[in-house]
Formats: C-alpha cells, sequence, structure tokens
C-alpha cells in the first residue's frame, strides 16, 4: 500500500459545500429571470390585446358619430378632450374618417369633434381643406370651426384665406357666408381682415352682408356698418345708410321706467346719444312728457 502524499489535501466539506450553494443560486436567478420575461411578455400581450380591443372600440365609436345628436357630440368631444391618453387614440380616428367617409353627416360630425382639437395643425389643415368640399353641409361647418381657432388674429387671417380667389367659386356660397359671418363674430380684427376682402366679393354678397350684421347686431356692428358705408357700389352704401338710420331709430328710442325701482312719476330717459338728439328728436321728447306730466331725469 501507498504510502499517502502529506502535500495532498482532502476535499473539505465547507468547499462542497460552498459550491452546492453557488449552483443552487444560479439556478434561483435563472428561475427568476425565466419567470420576469414570461412576466413581461403576458405584461406586453396584455397591453397588446388591450390597445387592439381599445381602437376597436374607438373605431366603432367614431363609425357611429352620424348617429349622434349634437348634445352627444359635444359630450363625447368633451369627454375625449379631458383624457390626454384616449386623445391620441381617437383624434387620427376621426382625421381618417373625415378623409375617408364619403357620408356628409359623418364628416359634419367628425367636424363636431375636431372643434375640440383646433389647435392641433394636422386638424387646421384637414379643416381649411375641406373649406373647398362642394358639399354646403360640410364645407360650412369647416370654415365655421376655423373661425374658433386661437388667437382671434390667426382666425381672421385663416378665415380671410378662406375667402381668397371667392369670385372664381373656389368654395360653395354656403361656406363664403360662413367666412363673412365667422369674420363678423370676431369683432375689430375680422372687420380689419373683410376690409381687404370686400372688392373680391360680389355687391349682392356685401347687400346681404349688410343686413346680416343688421339682423346679428352686437357692439360691433356699427362699424361694420361705416365700413360698408364707403363701399364703391351705390347699393351697398344705400342698404348701409339704411341700416344705420334704423338702428339710431331703434336704439336710441326713449323708453319710460321709474328711477329707483319705485313706482314714482320721475322717468328715465335712456339710450339717448348727444349726436342723433336732433331738434325734432328733442321736440318729440318734449311733447312726451308734456303729455305725459312727468319729468325727465338723466
Amino acid at each position: 500500500m501507498e504510502p499517502q502524499n502529506e502535500n495532498s489535501v482532502a476535499p473539505s466539506s465547507d468547499g462542497w459545500r460552498g459550491s452546492l450553494l453557488g449552483h443552487v443560486l444560479v439556478a434561483a436567478c435563472a428561475c427568476a429571470l425565466t419567470v420576469a420575461i414570461a412576466g413581461s411578455g403576458a405584461y406586453l400581450a396584455y397591453q397588446f390585446y388591450r390597445r387592439q380591443a381599445l381602437n376597436t372600440q374607438v373605431r366603432n365609436v367614431v363609425s357611429s358619430l352620424q348617429n349622434r345628436t349634437p348634445e352627444e357630440l359635444a359630450e363625447q368631444a368633451a369627454r375625449v378632450k379631458a383624457k390626454p391618453k384616449l386623445a391620441r387614440l381617437v383624434l387620427p380616428e376621426v382625421l381618417a374618417s373625415l378623409r375617408d367617409s364619403r357620408s356628409e353627416q359623418q364628416q359634419y360630425s367628425a367636424i363636431q369633434i375636431l372643434r375640440a382639437f383646433l389647435n392641433h395643425e394636422s386638424v387646421e389643415r384637414a379643416l381649411f381643406e375641406l373649406r373647398q368640399d362642394g358639399r354646403e353641409t360640410v364645407a360650412a361647418a369647416a370654415v365655421e370651426a376655423l373661425g374658433e381657432l386661437s388667437p382671434p388674429a390667426h382666425a381672421a387671417d385663416v378665415l380671410g384665406r378662406c375667402l381668397g380667389n371667392v369670385e372664381k367659386k373656389t368654395i360653395v356660397d354656403a361656406a363664403v357666408d360662413e367666412a363673412c359671418a365667422g369674420l363678423f363674430r370676431l369683432g375689430e380684427v375680422g372687420r380689419e381682415e373683410m376690409e381687404k376682402r370686400l372688392p373680391s366679393l360680389s355687391v349682392e354678397r356685401r347687400v346681404w352682408l349688410v343686413g346680416y350684421v343688421q339682423t346679428r347686431g352686437g357692439m360691433h356692428h356699427r362699424s361694420w356698418l361705416q365700413m360698408l358705408l364707403l363701399d364703391g357700389d351705390e347699393r351697398v352704401r344705400g342698404a348701409a345708410a339704411k341700416a344705420l338710420d334704423a338702428m339710431s331709430t331703434t336704439a336710441f328710442n326713449p323708453f319710460v321706467a321709474p328711477v329707483g325701482g319705485g313706482s314714482g312719476p320721475r322717468i328715465a330717459i335712456r339710450g339717448l346719444e348727444r349726436h342723433v338728439m336732433s331738434h325734432q328728436t328733442v321736440t318729440v321728447v318734449g311733447s312726451f312728457l308734456a303729455q305725459s306730466g312727468h319729468d325727465a331725469a338723466g
């Protein structure tokens, strides 16, 4: 029997245990990594399924817009606008519907939804292209929406461009009407833009504009009528002069109202502007007061 080498070392139990522990740890890490990968895969699959289901739901909602009432459309637009993540899904679908659908009612409904996203360049661009749509409902709705762009000066510029080359009949009459109406709603900034565009409008359109401004009224209608009073055509000037005269007669007609909320005899003459207080007007008011036996206050 050979003598045992004194320099040889017998395997220790600690080394064996350490090696086993290392294998266990490696196996545990491998299992954990496998579970993590599988979990991530399952989560990604779930998210993909969820996104697909949501996209299908969005497409179904968008395709049914034409069956919604104006109140429902406004509610849907407000809901989508309040949820940016949902908006990122809805907006492309609505734009696609606007571009691809040939249903007039569907496109009109899509425009109503897009009014909530006018700050998106893609929306403004799509609506501006629709100004030339041959269907009056669609073209007018698109132009009306463009009138709500911000700031007002930008909206006025866009509406003015809608009236560019209008004499060539590039847009339908309803869209022209809406562009004019939109500029009027913008007040003075709209009047400044309209002043540049008036020569391109027909005389009939300018006479119509006089009637529209007179009917709508508001704080800016006097300056608009004064602009039309300087028109190069006498028919437009005549219509504007009549409108201004009718406005003065209606707006500055005195009426009786108790002073201080009481039922006393004193009355207030309201709405009289000095520049329209002609001698005849003063005489009429004085005669009215004398017949009424009241004092004039104010």
